[in-house]
């Protein structure tokens, strides 16, 4: 049987196992709070008059005793009623025991805020695995070990020992580390927007961040969720949550501890790029999951999430009573990837006859620093009502002649019935009326103006997610027809020769068994035989070493370009021999790859495994500048061709895909069913751990070509 996590968020009576008369301990805090609601008091009074928790509240000490004015119980089977929540807050080794009383007497949903357990190492990481078994055999969920636990305004439940309690409000806050949630309630109370939920999570040794999402989701009061993550139990399951939920109600995720941690063992290209950081985002960007790189990030987008509807398009305009603000917000909307509208003639024309003549005549829009109140909202009503405009950024700087309140409460007027996103920002004003006027009117209104644009960027991400379409298939006739069979015969040939990274002729067959075009390309043992296959291929030809010791042949002096004629395909071959010699001692020298020379633009398909998430796919500009430039994008395996049509739009060298300076210009579509064959040849042969086809060359008049490639199992 599923338990319910509602108890943990509308439970009729809570238990502190843990409560104390010691004012400095957490199981003081915890009953205090849910007592009184927490400081400073944000919640409105019950029928009472009390801001704390409108149900039962039972404190549990084993001296027995009164504690801020409730009689304490030994213990929770003398409590003699049904307890819906439990709060535990006593040392690590009594904690088995509650957990078999919370069975005893139907308690199903506990939190554990105490510390001492897997963070501590392998005794830690045992006594928790005793604690959830326990919990298992009695059909209780736990919340935590190591949390502050959970708060729940509308409810006016405050189950945690954090300092404060936030507004209630539209946004779920679930979060690994429970200090970030005390610091974010802090960010709530100056700023004076809500939150539905604060779950703390903890060391998630049941509850995961995957079923809070899920029940955040169907939860009436949640807008928008923000998640502070430093790793998922199952990454795969938030996927598919992710992907489900983010179709209905917005994510912001932050990610800790965003690390390369073991990239430096890898041996290629996309191994040393990827790591902890890459498969994350790469996670969050297939499944509509906003990732934030900063907690005022983190923040503004939600909270802009939360009471704006996403932008149908990526125009912006920028309404502003001072220059330099406008000019700064324009520059913040590059740096967030979104446009400044271009205004049209007609309403350029309805502007000018509600503005000075001396207003910018332009975007960001300039209304001047006597600007009124009345002015403000001639200006908004017009751009409200622009065609060529998706969203709107509104800025204030305090003048002697400007009322803050006033001109907030005319933008509030201006854009009742809007179906665009406006986002305020009142330049240095912090917890003022005016702020107060246009958040309660659903306006989120930043201290910053480039924290706004900021948060358009995310609404304007958030509209183009949802209106996302797959596109057909790419018609593959001209390209091999995969036959997966002949690849995994290929490597266990390799597996048999004792090769890990196999050599440049298997490592071809397994790419062409994929279905990749692949240039004319001959092995030879010798100068003599290189020679001979040269002439067979035609000149130019590139010659490359074969030798399973040697990865990275360029930088070893293994690949030698633009080679014409017999004597010079021996010399080259020599010159190899001699700096392989030098650079790498002992290296066997098998003997030489003879290439047909294709030229174009050159880009890389990689994949290599993640410790959780499996396949990490990669995609980029390549060469032997791959490392350097780091112009790259991921994905998680599986993904789809809409997927890997997005990967290559996050190349940030588009103007070379595009044929800039008399360059090739890419077949996206092709790109994305190499992408797709080699994501289902991984997926085929679970052997190969790191494969990086690299050079793929984008030619004049073959697609693309495919000229080397590298492939460990």
């Amino acid at each position: 049987m599923t338990v319910s996590l509602d108890a943990f968020f509308s439970p009729r009576s809570v238990a502190v196992v843990g409560a104390s008369t010691r004012e400095t301990s957490v199981g003081h805090a915890v009953l205090k709070n849910l007592l009184e609601g927490g400081q400073p008091a944000r919640w409105a009074p019950g029928p009472d008059g009390s801001r704390g928790f409108a149900g039962k509240v039972f404190a549990v000490n084993r001296k027995g005793g009164e504690i801020l004015g409730v009689q304490a119980n030994p213990s929770l089977t003398e409590i003699g009623e049904p307890v819906d929540l439990v709060v535990i807050a006593i040392p690590p080794r009594y904690i088995k025991g509650v957990i078999e009383e919370c069975g005893s007497i139907g308690t199903q949903c506990v939190i554990v805020i105490s510390a001492g357990f897997a963070e501590l190492g392998e005794e830690g990481r045992k006594l928790q695995d005793e604690l959830t078994a326990t919990a298992a055999e009695h059909g209780i969920r736990i919340i935590g070990p190591n949390c502050l636990g959970v708060i729940r305004p509308a409810e006016r439940l405050n189950a945690s020992f954090g300092a404060g309690a936030p507004p209630a409000g539209p946004i779920g806050l679930l979060s690994q580390s429970g200090a970030l949630v005390t610091g974010l309630i802090s960010y709530t109370e100056r700023e004076g927007f809500g939150l539905s939920a604060a779950i703390s999570l903890g060391s998630k040794a049941d509850v995961t961040d995957v079923e809070v999402v899920e029940w955040l989701a169907r939860d009436e009061q949640t807008r928008a969720i923000a998640v502070y993550v430093e790793a998922f139990p199952d990454p795969h399951a938030f996927m598919e949550v992710a992907r489900r939920v983010s179709a209905e109600k917005p994510i912001v995720a932050l990610k800790g501890g965003a690390t390369a941690a073991g990239a430096a063992a890898a041996s290629s290209h996309t191994g040393s790029l990827a790591g902890s950081a890459a498969a994350y985002s790469a996670a969050f960007r297939q499944t509509g999951v906003l990732q934030a790189e900063r907690i005022g990030e983190f923040m503004a987008w939600t909270r802009a999430l939360a009471y704006q509807p996403p932008a149908k398009g990526d125009r912006i305009a920028i309404v502003t009573n001072a220059g330099g603000p406008g000019v700064l917000s324009a520059d913040a909307a590059a740096r967030a990837e979104i446009k400044m509208a271009t205004l049209s003639e007609e309403t350029l024309a309805k502007l000018n006859e509600v503005l000075p003549s001396v207003w910018s005549h332009n975007n960001p829009i300039d209304i001047i620093g006597d600007a009124t109140p009345e002015r403000f909202a001639k200006a908004l009503e017009i751009v409200g009502q622009a065609p060529e405009v998706d969203g709107v950024v509104v800025i204030m700087t305090v003048q002697a002649m400007t009322n803050p309140a006033d001109v907030a409460e005319a933008i509030s007027n201006a854009c009742t019935n809007w179906e665009k996103p406006i986002l305020a920002s009142f330049l240095g004003l912090v917890g003022t009326a005016a702020g107060e006027i246009l958040d309660r009117r659903g306006i989120p209104e930043f201290n910053l103006p480039e924290e706004a644009v900021s948060a358009m960027g995310a609404l304007v991400r958030r509209g183009q997610w949802l209106s996302r379409d797959e596109p057909e298939a790419f018609d593959a006739s001209g390209l091999p027809a995969p036959d997966h069979a002949r690849a995994q015969e290929t490597l266990d040939r390799a597996a048999a020769l004792g090769q890990s990274n196999l050599d440049l002729t298997l490592a071809s067959e397994v790419l062409k068994a994929a279905g990749l075009r692949y240039n004319k390309s001959e092995t030879a043992k010798d100068e003599d035989e290189a020679a001979a296959r040269a002439e067979e291929i035609g000149y130019p030809v590139v010659i490359k070493l074969i030798s399973p010791d040697v990865v990275h042949k360029s930088d070893a002096g293994g690949v030698v370009l633009d080679v014409v004629g017999p004597e010079a395909v021996r010399a080259a071959c020599a010159s190899i021999r001699t700096k392989i010699e030098e650079s790498h001692p002992g290296a066997r020298i098998e003997g030489f790859t003879i290439e047909e020379q294709v030229g174009g633009t050159e880009i890389i398909i990689g994949m290599s495994r993640d410790p959780g998430f499996g396949p990490l796919f990669m995609v980029g500009m390549g060469g032997v500048f791959v490392e350097v430039y780091k112009d790259v994008a991921f994905r998680i395996s599986p993904f789809s061709r809409r997927d890997a049509l997005d990967m290559i739009g996050e190349i940030q060298a588009q103007p070379l895909l595009n044929g800039a300076r008399g360059r090739p210009v890419l077949n996206r579509d092709e790109l994305a069913e190499a992408i797709l064959r080699v994501e289902a040849l991984v997926e085929a042969c679970p052997a190969i751990v790191e494969l990086d086809v690299n050079p793929l060359v984008i030619t004049p008049d073959r697609g693309l070509v495919c000229i080397d490639a590298r492939v460990i199992i």
